[in-house]
């Protein structure tokens, strides 16, 4: 048996997702800092156009202490209500 050629050209990364396949009533774009545990949620508007959700962490930096790059979270928040708060507690762990 004899595999296909592959071809010479490197293999190209799938696209990846824009903020807009997140859709603002259901979903928020959260940056959490390292440094010093400050999170907010990020303003769409205010992002390059055509920048992937992949692409938003080298942009980010901490307006609490300064740091970057950050981390990037996508919340879910279409399920009745719920708000990121920023503080994750677990009963009867505190």
């Amino acid at each position: 048996m004899t595999l296909p050629r592959l071809p010479d050209e490197p293999l190209r990364q799938p696209p990846g997702n824009l903020p807009a396949d997140f859709p603002p009533e259901r979903f928020d774009l959260v940056a959490f800092c390292e440094g010093c545990g400050h999170s907010a949620v990020l303003r769409r508007a205010a992002l390059p156009p055509g920048l992937t959700v992949q692409e938003i962490p080298p942009w980010l930096r901490c307006s609490a202490c300064g740091r970057r790059p950050g981390l990037l979270r996508i919340v879910y928040t279409g399920a009745g209500g719920f708000a990121h708060s920023g503080v994750a507690v677990i009963a009867g762990m505190g």
